[in-house]
């Protein structure tokens, strides 16, 4: 049987165990899937001895996993962040998940603008997917304001032609706004409807801000399908085959579903 998990530290919260065991089911993979409680401190011990066949990365390791790593895949060097590992090298599945994510809800970003909330390694992640995409121009909206600038810095550095714009057509969330348990706080952003709003929070399965961007007409696309794809995204490395096709997508939402508030 092979085995796989999740590192992060806390990591209590996590369903991807959930995620991962539903989807080796559909497969008839024989596959465990478990949390592990990695403190940074661990960090460089649990590389070097796990037995895993892959595990994933998630807060607040993304980054500082990177200088115990053998080698870091194009996508994770140029972000800058690791959510999946596989054989001691380090990939970014975070943006993968979130384009097929948009290509799932028939969301076109080619020559759109967006703003971006947050400036974390899922902002950058989600930043590097657009600009794949053709975005044509990325504003940020973050707490402070050296994060927001070193962002900004950085997306220039990979879309020289990008324009800031005051009114943009796609709202991406990248903070815990909204997040169990503290489900009463949202973004502070100006939406009307035409606006597009993304989530990347996925517990609650609708939060507060996604529930307020209905009521006013706007699209909404929830943070369970980024959540969905990334983690499909690391199954296909660690197995070294598509099995996107071969999934249930509906009957993984409803598991998923079934254990969300």
């Amino acid at each position: 049987m092979k085995q796989f998990g999740v590192i992060g530290y806390p990591i209590e919260h996590s369903l991807s165990p959930i995620l991962h065991q539903e989807i080796y089911n559909q497969l008839n993979i024989s596959a465990s899937y478990d949390k592990k409680k990695v403190t940074r401190d661990q960090l460089d011990h649990f590389v070097n001895t796990n037995k895993l066949n892959g595990f994933n990365v998630t807060i607040p390791h993304k980054k500082t996993i990177i200088p115990f790593l053998k080698s870091l895949d194009p996508s994770a060097k140029t972000i800058g962040a690791v959510n999946c590992v596989y054989k001691s090298k380090g990939y970014n599945t975070d943006w993968i998940g979130f384009l097929k994510t948009i290509s799932n809800n028939d969301l076109s970003i080619n020559n759109k603008s967006c703003v971006i909330i947050g400036a974390g390694g899922v902002a950058r992640a989600i930043a590097y997917g657009l600009i794949r995409k053709g975005i044509k121009s990325i504003s940020i909206k973050n707490r402070t304001i050296k994060s927001k600038q070193k962002l900004l810095e950085w997306i220039d550095s990979l879309h020289p032609t990008n324009n800031l714009n005051e009114n943009p057509n796609i709202i991406i969330n990248c903070t815990p706004l909204g997040m169990w348990p503290k489900i009463n706080s949202m973004p502070d952003i100006e939406i009307n409807n035409q606006s597009t709003l993304i989530e990347t929070v996925y517990n609650p399965l609708e939060t507060k801000w996604l529930k307020y961007g209905k009521e006013i007409g706007a699209k909404t696309i929830s943070g369970l399908d980024m959540f969905i794809w990334q983690g499909i995204a690391s199954i296909e490395l660690w197995m070294g085959e598509k099995i996107s096709e071969k999934i249930e997508l509906e009957k993984v939402k409803k598991v998923l579903k079934s254990e969300l508030c």
